[in-house]
């Protein structure tokens, strides 16, 4: 299968300047031709240059990309299924991460001192995993110096901002609060074939373990209202290409809430 080759285009570009600027210089009649020669020969080699400089590769195909963690959260489910756990996860921040706990009931239980990812103790039972998430929330706050705010208007203006422009997931993010719940709406939803995949097993994978996305909706809630947050309900319309995030925090608003806030 051919493909485009920048390198190639920009090699050509600079190639096409000098051969443009040497026949400038040859002729040396020094009219609007030769200006124009000159100007044309300076405009392809700053394009090459440009190309060059700002080309980073060719980019994953988003439907490829959608599918790489569709099996590990659908295993997870199925593990806790097996396990007996019926209930869905909450999201607990926890010294500026977020561990993720899985009830075998609809009760929270309190979290142990160590790290065990079993807790079973005063009848309380669940599992404790961190989130899929967990490395995209890392590389966003190493890379991008992410900082999740407590405010709840910012915390909705955060959900956006971190959809639409640092992982460009969806054409147009709406965060909105809706009584006791945040409901985050993806327009233009670019990873649909995983949640076709992960749906596909069971819808309940959606909300008992949640995919990295949802599940990083749900810890920067977490973090920014600084209580535990459960994914809800999880929609897809694959028609209009919308996903639809509905997450409950278990304590109450962050500061600056109000109905309708979005950025």
């Amino acid at each position: 299968m051919n493909q485009n080759n920048p390198y190639l285009g920009a090699f050509l570009l600079i190639l096409a300047a000098a051969g443009l600027l040497t026949f400038a210089a040859a002729t040396g009649r020094g009219d609007i031709t030769t200006a124009t020669l000159v100007l044309a020969g300076a405009g392809c080699f700053t394009a090459g240059v440009f190309l060059l400089a700002l080309y980073k590769g060719e980019p994953i195909d988003p439907a490829i990309t959608a599918l790489l963690p569709a099996q590990g959260t659908i295993n997870i489910a199925t593990l806790c299924a097996d396990l007996g756990l019926q209930s869905d996860a909450w999201f607990i921040p926890k010294d500026g991460t977020v561990v993720e706990v899985i009830p075998v009931a609809g009760t929270l239980p309190n979290l142990p001192d160590d790290d065990y990812s079993y807790i079973t103790r005063d009848g309380e039972c669940a599992v404790r995993i961190p989130p899929t998430c967990a490395p995209l929330l890392a590389r966003l706050k190493e890379k991008h110096a992410l900082e999740i705010p407590d405010d709840e208007k910012a915390l909705l203006a955060c959900i956006t901002e971190v959809c639409d422009d640092l992982l460009e997931i969806a054409a147009k993010t709406e965060a909105v609060r809706d009584g006791e719940n945040l409901v985050v709406t993806l327009a233009g939803y670019r990873l649909i074939p995983g949640c076709r995949t992960i749906r596909a097993a069971s819808p309940k994978c959606c909300t008992m373990v949640g995919c990295p996305v949802c599940s990083l909706l749900a810890a920067i809630t977490a973090l920014g209202t600084g209580t535990p947050v459960k994914i809800e309900h999880s929609a897809v319309d694959e028609k209009r290409g919308t996903l639809r995030v509905i997450l409950r925090p278990a304590g109450p608003a962050a500061r600056g809430a109000g109905p309708g806030s979005s950025r």
